[in-house]
């Protein structure tokens, strides 16, 4: 970069005094104030002092600067005299930042554009709680309060110390807490409330297009409108098209259209309201709710409609960015005026909204919508149709405007990813097709989780410091008022306050949800529906004023930073012990020294593992209740290819494990001990995490959380088995929740087992049952013979379509009956190893043992589960396997799961044991028995997949502190888990039934990776038999994996997936 000067300066000798900032590398977010790093300038030798700048100079003799016009950042005070700064380069490629050329009018547009919305028409609900007094002073206070804290951010954009200006809300934060602690305060709620606001804006437009086309089309219409999803779609290609715009400045007339229509529906909402006058026998009395603590949360509540009801302040810094700057005159100032203008205006709207409304209707106004549901419920009839109408388009436009406004932070994060890595400016096709993909990506989620929207008061909950908090704590830091001063007492009031009402609207929050439960459908947008979604208000209805909104808070996102994970590649020597014999064997058991950290892990601290302990941990692990889905899958394929596709899939999973147990030690004298770590040494450090972090995160933590759910309904099943469903007086079966909590502590019991090695009983005691109670399912089939009319022969399907998907299916369900893929390293790193006695032979003999009974059951199961009920077995539940003619009272509905079993539907199988002809009181201690042997299958397959969770959560510690864990620390590392995976449990009761979908994804890590890494570490010859074998089944894994991804998405978007949150 060249210096940029206003005039020729003296010429300067050579010195070394003379220093220059250096341009930073590092990646934009990365520090505290990426900023526009600026001023940079050179100061010459002696000081500033002896610059000597002409009052006149001749055009042709004055450098030209390379900075445009409008890029002017503020001067340090050490440069003064020179008066001349310069901005980082790539500020001036990304949209936040390429055009300063901004002033109090573009701030006042953009500030009243995504500060006032929707939202605002839900703060009247709360006057029917606070009453007029407390509702009034609750939202003069609460709109005060932001305004103050909007001014602190305004003062701290800009530092005349440093010269500096902090043009996203997590650099200031940054600045602020440091690095780390900003990511943990800041980091999430700015990625919800920004990505969650742009798809609210699609649900919220969408829906609201839909109504608008009724009530043009009138009530007489006979053309029929689009679905939901369609209209999502229709908006969004409109906010594509917008998008194109380059930068924030840019986007100053749209944010003028939105600003014009959001208080043209605001006000025309209140005026007609008040218009109509008060509804006969309105009350003013605030309601009362029978219990003191419902009636805590009620007010609660009622103070988090006002506080959500004020928006946009995570915008300020953004907006402010686009302004020039400098010392004499800094952004601060047009942009405080711009803000004074634009919130005079937000509070001319909201006050009399909420005044207004809640004198037109009381208590009466409805809790599910505010005035916008008021204004169709009580004036659908006595209103203009246009005035319904034109309000309907104005939220349509103010909409597309804030679409704008809040999806430019995230267009400024996709590109600063290609300007640090490319050092130039996105072109415009490029800039073109991120827009496009964030926009579409918005709209996926819109029509795939339409229910996430249920969850933003709790949400909004943690991400309210953002606004009413954080802005206090950060101008202490950087300020500094003195001790005790008037400012010193107000920031710090105000932000410990903020911080105590988001942790009680926290809590409010989570009572509501655990109270009501979240009835959700994935992939099925309604147009009935009340909606708050992902923090915004979300209104739809039909023409006839069928009208569902609730309330939210949004704010905008900023930088999303990584977060490395220390999960590194940590290889291990394979060193002699010094107290190996001649022969080179360890009489001790350890065979090599370990590094000081592995030693401290649960996974490597023991290394005196045998070849029976290799098989009884892979057995317990690899044998589930997933294997029983098997006959399901064989109705559809038929005998031949059922057994083909069986036969395929155990061969080649066998083949990668072969691969697996090769690659843990290297001819280097390095063992791989963790999945990740030989995806790291064979892809790279960034590939490897990409590839393989999702798949084992999934595969440890989710399939404790799936043995939870199982273990914990199957406890349920027991005792409904034992009490004869509650018949019995003396014996009250426990609730699901009460059986998960009572399997939780039950495994974190045996969780305080040090390491893999210690828990080898526990895997031999899980081997033995899984063995029992497959043997008992598939010998009971046979017992009970096959009934009459029995049929191999495949179903009929509707269309080639439904054929085709079926067929995906079964195909699914046999190649993810195989499990354990991501614990064989870790299996395998509990020999001991030496240079004579490599660990791969003992390995690979356990691997053969538990796999020949692996292979036997799950044919076994498979083949007499067909063979007993053939294409009539159930698709639904695990009736396959037994008869479905009846099942015990309140077991009588199934759910599907195509990986594995969901619990339900081992419900459904285990009940009809009961029911075998003549036998009764036998056939109800066989259920009795299977329930048991499940349940300590469960017990025993958690200590083996939580032990990967607890090393990953040790390792942390070690790497910081450089040394092991203590006992309690170790022990309540555990129970935490523990705690976390019940609550998983009982928030996502229905987390099993997408397991297809999350299977497909982690299907590479068992077909795939493995020959991938083989060839980058082994290094066959290219075009060889083994390279040739390995790229073949490597592609081919990935192939399956996006086919069977492609189908249960399909099958997903067909069928819906209907789920209930806090309520197993």
């Amino acid at each position: 970069m060249e210096e940029i000067t206003p005039a020729p300066i003296t010429p300067r000798p050579a010195t070394t005094d003379a220093t220059a900032a250096p341009e930073s590398s590092e990646p934009k977010m990365s520090k505290a104030a990426s900023v526009s790093r600026e001023p940079l300038v050179i100061p010459p030798r002696g000081g500033v002092d002896q610059i000597e700048i002409k009052a006149k100079t001749p055009k042709s003799l004055t450098p030209r600067s390379r900075t445009p016009r409008f890029m002017t950042p503020i001067g340090s005070p050490v440069r003064r005299a020179l008066k001349l700064t310069r901005l980082d380069p790539e500020d001036a490629w990304l949209p936040i930042t390429e055009s300063r050329n901004g002033n109090a009018y573009y701030a006042a547009f953009h500030t009243l554009c995504s500060g006032i919305g929707i939202q605002a028409l839900i703060i009247p609900v709360a006057f029917t709680i606070l009453g007029w007094t407390w509702g009034v002073i609750c939202m003069t206070a609460v709109f005060l309060w932001q305004l103050y804290t909007l001014f602190l951010l305004v003062q701290l954009h800009e530092s005349s110390e440093t010269g500096l200006r902090y043009c996203r809300y997590i650099q200031l934060c940054n600045a602020c807490f440091g690095e780390k602690l900003s990511k943990f305060l800041a980091l999430f709620p700015i990625l919800y409330l920004s990505g969650g606001t742009c798809v609210a804006l699609i649900v919220l437009g969408g829906a609201t297009c839909k109504m608008f086309f009724q009530i043009v089309c009138g009530p007489t219409c006979t053309v029929k409108s689009l679905t939901p999803a369609e209209w999502y779609l229709v908006f969004t290609c409109a906010a594509v098209i917008l998008s194109q715009l380059p930068n924030l400045n840019s986007i100053a007339g749209v944010s003028l259209v939105g600003a014009i229509t959001a208080v043209g529906y605001c006000t025309l909402i209140w005026v007609v309201s008040v218009d109509k006058g008060r509804l006969p026998h309105v009350s003013y009395n605030p309601l009362k709710a029978n219990k003191e603590f419902i009636q805590f949360f009620d007010v609660l509540n009622a103070l988090g409609m006002i506080a959500f009801g004020f928006r946009g302040h995570n915008l300020i810094l953004e907006i402010q960015a686009t302004m020039p700057s400098s010392e004499k005159h800094p952004s601060r100032v047009p942009m405080w005026r711009g803000v004074q203008v634009s919130y005079t205006l937000i509070a001319l709207c909201i006050f009399p909204l909420a005044i207004g409304g809640y004198w037109a209707y009381g208590q009466m106004i409805p809790e599910q919508g505010g005035m916008f549901a008021a204004l169709f419920a009580f004036h659908s009839t006595d209103t203009s149709q246009t005035v319904l109408g034109l309000a309907s388009l104005f939220v349509i436009v103010n909409a597309l405007s804030s679409f704008q406004i809040y999806g430019m932070p995230m267009f400024d994060e996709m590109e600063s990813h290609y300007t640090r890595r490319f050092k130039q400016a996105a072109p415009w096709w490029l800039r073109a097709i991120m827009r496009a993909m964030f926009t579409y990506g918005c709209y996926f989620v819109a029509v795939a989780i339409p229910f996430l929207g249920s969850l933003a008061g709790l949400i909004g909950g943690i991400a309210l410091p953002v606004t009413l908090a954080y802005p206090c704590f950060m101008w202490l830091i950087m300020k500094k008022p003195k001790k005790y001063s008037p400012s010193w007492w107000i920031n710090w009031v105000l932000g410990v306050v903020g911080m105590c009402l988001s942790v009680l609207l926290i809590v409010s929050g989570t009572y509501v949800v655990i109270d009501t439960g979240i009835k959700v459908s994935f992939f099925k947008p309604t147009a009935k529906r009340t909606t708050v979604f992902m923090g915004e208000v979300v209104v739809e209805m039909n023409y006839m004023g069928d009208l569902h909104l609730a309330q939210g808070i949004d704010h905008s996102f900023n930088n999303a930073v990584g977060r490395s994970s220390p999960s590194a590649a940590q290889v291990i020597p394979i060193t002699t012990s010094p107290s190996a014999n001649e022969d080179g064997t360890n009489p001790g058991g350890v065979g090599g020294e370990l590094d000081k950290q592995n030693a401290w892990l649960p996974l490597t601290e023991s290394r005196n593992g045998s070849t029976l302990s290799v098989t009884f941990h892979l057995l317990c692990s690899g044998l589930g209740i997933q294997a029983l889905s098997l006959p399901v899958a064989f109705a559809t394929l038929g005998w031949a290819w059922g057994c083909i596709c069986l036969l395929l899939a155990f061969a080649w999973q066998l083949y990668t494990i072969r691969l697996l147990v090769l690659s843990h030690e290297s001819d280097t004298g390095t063992r791989s001990s963790r999945y990740i770590q030989l995806a790291i040494k064979a892809f790279g450090q960034k590939l490897g995490k990409l590839l393989v972090m999702f798949p084992m995160i999934y595969l440890s933590n989710g399939a404790c959380v799936q043995l939870i759910i199982t273990g914990g309904l199957t406890m349920e099943l027991f005792f409904k088995t034992v009490c004869n469903d509650g018949a019995t007086a003396y014996c009250h079966p426990m609730t699901g929740t009460e059986c998960f909590l009572v399997f939780t502590i039950m495994a974190i019991i045996v969780a305080q087992l040090p390491n893999l090695n210690s828990i080898t009983w526990v895997s031999l005691v899980g081997s033995i049952t899984a063995i029992v109670y497959c043997t008992m399912i598939w010998s009971i089939s046979i017992a009970k013979g096959r009934p009459s009319g029995i049929s191999y022969n495949p179903p009929e399907m509707e269309s080639d379509m439904d054929r085709f998907g079926r067929i995906l299916n079964a195909i699914g369900i046999v190649f993810l009956a195989f499990r354990g893929h991501n614990v064989i390293l870790e299996i395998q790193g509990t020999l001991p190893s030496n240079p004579k006695h490599p660990i791969h032979k003992r390995m690979w003999r356990g691997v053969i043992i538990s796999y020949a009974i692996i292979a036997i059951w799950l044919v076994l199961l498979a083949i007499a589960g067909f063979w007993v009920h053939g294409n009539k077995v159930s698709s639904s539940s695990l009736s396959a396997i037994l008869s479905s003619a009846s099942q015990l009272p309140g077991h009588n509905k199934t759910s599907r799961s195509i990986l594995g079993v969901s619990s339900s539907s081992l419900s459904a199988i285990l009940s009809s044991a009961s029911q075998l002809p003549g036998h009764n009181k036998t056939s109800r201690s066989i259920l009795g028995v299977i329930c048991i042997l499940v349940i300590l299958h469960c017990l025993s397959t958690f200590q083996i997949y939580g032990m990967i969770v607890y090393d990953n959560m040790e390792s942390k510690y070690t790497t910081r502190k450089n040394r092991p864990c203590a006992r309690w620390l170790r022990i309540t590392f555990r129970v935490l888990f523990g705690g976390l995976a019940f609550f998983a449990a009982v928030t996502f009761p229905f987390l099993v039934s997408l397991a297809p979908l999350i299977g497909g994804l982690t299907l590479p890590m068992a077909y795939a990776y493995p020959c991938f890494m083989w060839i980058a570490l082994k290094k066959p010859k290219p075009n060889g038999l083994m390279w040739c074998i390995n790229v073949g089944l490597g592609c081919l894994g990935l192939v399956l994996s996006v086919v069977l991804v492609v189908a249960a998405t399909w099958n997903l978007a067909q069928r819906g997936l209907n789920a209930n949150f806090f309520k197993p």
